[in-house]
């Protein structure tokens, strides 16, 4: 077992890795097994922040961002956590990966405060009658200017649509596909209202006569679609991170998360 609880602990680990500097105050990041990564951008701070490593061949990318990566992140073997640019991050968050499954998280949105997201239930269930599983895990893709509302819970194999919303309070269930622009919430989920989008002003600081202002907003910059040769096929390119080496892992990232900012990358 290796554990870092300061930038000077990097340089004494032997069979895992960090790559960049990030500003660490009260975390600790923990590995159990080996040849794993943990890659961070500039303008990376670790506060408050716990990272479990619990097998090996595992990356973790870390974009960089004006919050605070302020969260419990625990991920196993053979297994991705990607989180892009300039998302809002308010804690508590609990992320949970695990299974050889992935969590992709894009550029741009919202996590709310209480929001939890698993690849798995953590036990095997089965049938009575066939005695197969029934609960397989599943790789999770929240897109591009997402919010996730308060107490938000996102179960495994579930897509998100970039520019989508999920209300407060909300339990996404298992393997669900959501459409990109819609407002969902509820336990379980549901449609809300469709073609929706979102900005990310905070209206808290509103005076009076900002907020008469901002009844409308004519630009399309958070409308999203599908595009043939843009829109990733998320099964596939979670397929192919699960082949990969973690180095591969990580070359593949750059290439299709940092390098391709393409609007409807992660549209459903």
């Amino acid at each position: 077992m290796e554990i870092v609880r300061s930038i000077d602990d990097f340089s004494s680990l032997k069979e895992n890795r960090i790559t960049g500097n990030p500003n660490m105050s009260s975390s600790k990041i923990t590995f159990h097994g080996s040849g794993n990564v943990l890659y961070c951008e500039n303008n990376v701070n670790l506060v408050d922040c716990s990272i479990l490593f619990g097998g090996s061949n595992s990356l973790i990318y870390l974009s960089s961002t004006n919050s605070n990566y302020s969260f419990n992140l625990h991920i196993f073997q053979n297994s991705v956590v990607f989180i892009g640019r300039d998302n809002n991050l308010t804690p508590p968050i609990n992320i949970n990966v695990q299974e050889h499954q992935n969590l992709i998280i894009g550029d741009e949105g919202i996590i709310g405060s209480g929001t939890n997201i698993r690849t798995s239930d953590a036990h095997i269930v089965y049938d009575i009658n066939t005695k197969k599983r029934v609960n397989h895990s599943g790789s999770v893709l929240i897109g591009d200017h997402v919010w996730l509302g308060h107490l938000s819970y996102v179960s495994k194999g579930v897509n998100i649509g970039s520019g989508s919303i999920i209300d407060n309070y909300s339990y996404v269930p298992s393997y669900v596909k959501l459409e990109s622009n819609n407002l969902y919430g509820g336990n379980p989920i549901n449609l809300l209202k469709k073609e929706v989008f979102f900005t990310k002003d905070y209206v808290g600081n509103f005076e009076n006569e900002y907020s008469e202002n901002v009844d409308e907003y004519v630009s399309g910059i958070y409308v999203y679609s599908q595009k043939p040769g843009e829109t990733l096929d998320f099964n596939k390119v979670s397929s192919l991170l699960s082949n990969f080496k973690v180095e591969e892992k990580l070359d593949f990232i750059e290439k299709l998360f940092i390098r391709n900012k393409k609007h409807d990358r992660f549209s459903i």
